[in-house]
């Protein structure tokens, strides 16, 4: 008699065991789900709203990022890591509203063809050539400059485990002038991402949360997303003469996709000499030009394409540049045409 209330009660216990350790299973998922779920809506939250802008958007261009953080290798590859911050500052600079960022592919050709590598390493003459080319006002460089990772566990031998990982990343980031070679503005910040999860008596998973590492880096440039808009939109827009037409007609390397409104002022004015560096030998910027005339913006014939019309001064040239006068009221209407204007012919 004794012995069967012995196996009885032992029996009890080891389905009463099995069952607490799915319960314990479930809840555990269920609280790697929800600081899952915390995590994210703690990182939208943790971000300020955009600064107001001034102007048009600036046109820019992003290289390959640099990866001094020294972790070794990263999603499998050697420049992962660069790679994902460089993604991640991309994303951030679209989705400002501040920026139009041209496709990676397009610079890196234009690179190419130049002689010219995508390494964070820009020169001044990188700069101005790339911005040439391509319509750039700005290179956008930058740097993975830590990234580490730290995990600890704590717990009573194998019946109950709590186990944690943090990553951590630093990202600076710095905008060129593709003009003047001045360096616009220098930004870093600092994202840490963290992971946790509970094994209890065997249940319970040990999986460490494989995008750690990129929401530490999405939080890192992001931290910093609204230092980088405000300064970026405190330098004036700027962009280029593309073309002298007949009739005073004037083709500048601005579009729609920046918000140039039309019957806005721009203001021509050549580009002085190059400035160097006595010690280094390098161009550090360019002598203030002389100013050739006035252009008002009729229409916009495509994203990156509009149409002037000269209002005052002769002389205009190729790559002239055009800076925006203080906004006045319009005094040329829209055409309501997005077709191109007869052929000066």
């Amino acid at each position: 008699m004794n012995k069967r209330m012995v196996l009885a009660a032992a029996t009890s216990f080891l389905l009463a065991g099995c069952a607490g350790g799915n319960a314990h299973k479930r809840s555990d998922e269920g609280s790697q789900a929800a600081q899952r779920d915390k995590d994210t809506e703690a990182e939208e939250n943790a971000e300020a709203p955009a600064p107001k802008l001034h102007g048009p958007k600036k046109r820019v261009g992003i290289v390959d990022f640099d990866d001094a953080s020294h972790y070794g290798y990263y999603g499998g590859s050697r420049n992962a890591l660069a790679e994902a911050a460089r993604d991640a500052a991309t994303e951030a600079l679209v989705k400002s509203g501040a920026f139009v960022v041209i496709e990676r592919e397009q610079l890196a050709q234009v690179l190419k063809e130049q002689g010219l590598g995508m390494t964070g390493a820009i020169s001044a003459q990188t700069a101005a050539k790339a911005g040439k080319l391509l319509g750039l006002q700005a290179l956008v460089t930058g740097k993975v400059t830590d990234f580490a990772a730290d995990e600890k566990s704590s717990g009573f031998g194998g019946y109950y485990q709590q186990h944690r990982k943090d990553f951590h990343a630093r990202v600076s980031l710095r905008m060129i002038d593709a003009n003047s070679g001045e360096i616009w503005l220098a930004e870093s910040g600092e994202g840490v991402a963290t992971s946790k999860n509970t094994v209890v008596m065997g249940g319970g998973s040990h999986s460490v949360d494989q995008t750690l590492g990129k929401r530490a880096l999405y939080l890192a440039i992001h931290n910093m997303m609204n230092k980088v808009i405000s300064k970026a939109d405190s330098k004036p827009w700027s962009g280029a003469v593309a073309k002298v037409g007949k009739g005073g007609k004037i083709y500048i390397t601005a579009g729609s996709d920046i918000g140039l409104p039309v019957g806005a002022t721009l203001t021509v004015r050549k580009i002085g000499e190059e400035i160097t560096d006595p010690t280094t030998g390098q161009v550090i910027g360019h002598e203030m030009g002389r100013t050739v005339g006035k252009l008002q913006v009729a229409d916009h014939l495509n994203e990156k394409l509009s149409l002037c019309i000269s209002t005052k001064g002769v002389g205009f040239a190729n790559g002239d540049m055009v800076t925006l006068d203080a906004m006045k009221k319009p005094e040329v209407a829209a055409t309501g045409s997005r077709s191109a204007p007869a052929s000066d012919d």
